[in-house]
Order: structure tokens, then sequence, then C-alpha cells
């Protein structure tokens, strides 16, 4: 287990409300037809609907919802729910004090508080290399061959950029107290091919155009907001209950070499990490042979064994001086800390100290 952000321990009953919407200062952010596109004969609607910031929102609700019901730590209440007795504030009632008498501890809201988008046509040259005549003249006999590069075609591209910041606040209902405030930015950016422009001398003006984009409209920009909002919901849900996380352990390697440890490492190696441990710590008690002390007290961590871990690994390095074993001793301590924690926050016994706790697995490494 590793840090959350907080101890919720003593808000595990909670509600989430639906997400605030972003208002756009100007109204409509983007103009109806996308610029860049004078040059060329295509037209192209904007990507933009008037209920863009709305049903972003609603899927920030849901991103929201499942990061929290995904830690099977909070007894939730849903949005749906919440934002009728949110909506009973607006007629004079006590929001917080319905919610309590419902069983809820706290109160999970959140707002989208900046949103951005921007959209326009780019063009770009393609060149390859040709070889022809650089000065064909009928009347001339002489050929002037030559292989340069040329602008053969120009590519429209629609470059569409979405940027949101995403705000939650967890409350506590008795106190009004804010328990967790945290906010999230993000950027997306996507790339749609519209068309191509091959120079060709023998066509009207000396070129052609080709539509490859088939859509009056541009595409939407929900799935990027959508993309952003989902990269937020795994950090979301380690801020705000324990988790587990995997850690890689990396074993001393067999110097000096003892041909007894082979068999130790081969059973590290195939997960057998008991029976590797028993063959590590007797070889180091039988040899001192550091290494196999050093392993032993690691795969005694992979196996959540902290306090034999950490005792173990401060009699190799006692006994060697290894700086490795030092710093995978101060490894190991803060292993143990976090772990007492997080038992702690899941049995409701944590102390209030302004720490979560995330679970650790491991993955032992030769």
């Amino acid at each position: 287990m590793v840090p959350g952000e907080v101890d919720l321990s003593a808000a595990r009953n909670i509600a989430v409300a639906s997400t605030s919407p972003y208002t756009f200062p100007y109204g409509r952010p983007l103009s109806p037809w996308i610029s860049g596109l004078s040059e060329t004969d295509f037209t192209l609607s904007s990507g933009y609907d008037a209920n863009l910031a709305s049903s972003v929102a609603a899927s920030a609700s849901r991103m929201l919802l499942d990061a929290v019901q995904s830690t099977a730590y909070f007894t939730v209440l849903s949005p749906e729910v919440t934002d009728a007795y949110m909506t009973l504030s607006k007629v004079g009632e006590n929001t917080f004090a319905m919610l309590k008498s419902k069983g809820m501890q706290a109160l999970l809201s959140s707002t989208i508080s900046y949103m951005d988008v921007d959209e326009q046509v780019v063009g770009r040259d393609v060149k390859t290399f040709v070889t022809e005549d650089v000065d064909p003249n009928p009347d001339d006999d002489i050929v002037n061959i030559k292989s340069y590069e040329k602008v053969t075609s120009r590519e429209y591209f629609l470059v569409q950029k979405a940027t949101l910041t995403l705000t939650y606040t967890v409350s506590d209902l008795s106190s009004g107290a804010i328990l967790l405030s945290r906010s999230f930015t993000g950027k997306e950016d996507q790339e749609t091919k519209i068309g191509v422009r091959t120079y060709d001398a023998g066509a009207p003006g000396g070129y052609r155009d080709e539509r490859r984009y088939t859509s009056g409209y541009a595409p939407s920009f929900k799935p990027m907001f959508e993309k952003i909002l989902r990269s937020f919901s795994a950090t979301i849900s380690k801020q705000l209950a324990p988790s587990w996380q995997t850690k890689r352990l990396t074993l001393m390697s067999n110097k000096p070499k003892l041909e007894a440890a082979k068999d130790a490492y081969k059973l590290a190696e195939r997960g057998s990490y008991e029976a590797a441990y028993r063959q590590f710590f007797s070889l180091y008690e039988m040899n001192g042979h550091i290494a196999s002390g050093y392993n032993a007290a690691l795969l005694l961590e992979a196996m959540g064994r902290f306090a034999e871990a950490v005792d173990l690994m401060n009699d190799v390095y006692n006994r060697s001086g290894s700086r490795q074993a030092y710093a995978a001793l101060l490894d190991m301590q803060e292993a143990k800390s976090q772990s007492e924690k997080a038992q702690r926050q899941i049995s409701g016994e944590s102390a209030l100290d302004g720490q979560g706790v995330m679970m650790m697995q491991y993955v032992v490494m030769e």
C-alpha cells in the first residue's frame, strides 16, 4: 500500500453530486465555419455544438462516480439522488443535514472550471524528387534534365484542440470543512485529413483538389474531452482511497558466487517466494553470504512481512556496510510505515494525520 492524499476513513459514506458545467464567457467560442479553407473549394462546419459544455459535464459526473466506486472503499449515493437534495437548498432546506439524515458523511462536488476549444485547417506541402526538363521549350532542341525536390501536392488537415480543467472537492457534512480539493488540467489534440491538392499543369488552374473527408461537419470535440477525463480517473481513485501499486524488487547478484544459491535464485524467478526465502536465509545464516541475506529480506518484503524484512536487512547492512543494503533498508522502513497506515485506514482506526494509504504489490526480479 502507498499513500493517497488524505485519510477519508471517517467519510466512507459519500454523496456524489453532478459536475457543474463550464460557461463560455462570450457565448459560442467558435465560428460555425472553420478557418483555413479559403484557398480551397472545401467547406466544413464546426465540430462544436451548443450542448458540448453540458455533455462534457455529464461525462465528468460519470467518470467521478466510477472513480469512487472502483475503490470498493465507499458507500456511494449517486448523483441523481444527491442532486435532488442539492436542489432543495434553493428553497431554504439544509442540504448537508438532509444528506446526513440518510447516513452520508461527506459530499463530493465538482466543477469544470475551464474549457477551451480550437479548430483550423492547415495545409502542408508534400515534396518528392522528380526528374524532368526544367526548361521545356518546343522551339529549343536543348533538353535540360535535372533531378530535384519539387512540391507535387498539398495536404489539408483539420487540427482540433481541447483543453479542460476539472476541480473536485470532498466536504465533511458535519463540520462543512473541506477534506480534499484537487484540480486537474488536460489537453488533447487530433488531426483529420480533409483533402489533397495535386499540382497538375494540365488541370484547370494547374491543380486538382480531392476531398478525403466526406462529412460536412468536423468531428465532435466530445470524444477528446472524454479522453482527457479518463486520464484523470486512476489518479483520483488513488487520492481518495487505499489502492494497490506494483513495486519491482531486484535481487542482489550472486557475488561472491555461491553455487548453493543457484537453486534459490531459480525458485525466486518462478515466483516461489517462500521456498526461495528459506533457502536464501539458510545460506546467510550458515555462510554469512551477504547477497543471500539481502535477497531473503527482499522476499520477506514481497510477502508483506515488513517487520521481519526490516530486521533482516538491518542485520545485513550492519554486517556488510553495503550502500545497496542501506538504500533497501530505508525503502523497507517506508513500506512498513505505509502498510501500517493502510491497515488503520481500512479498519477505520487511522490517525488523523492528513495522509491516506495505497497498497503495494511486489514483483521480484533477478
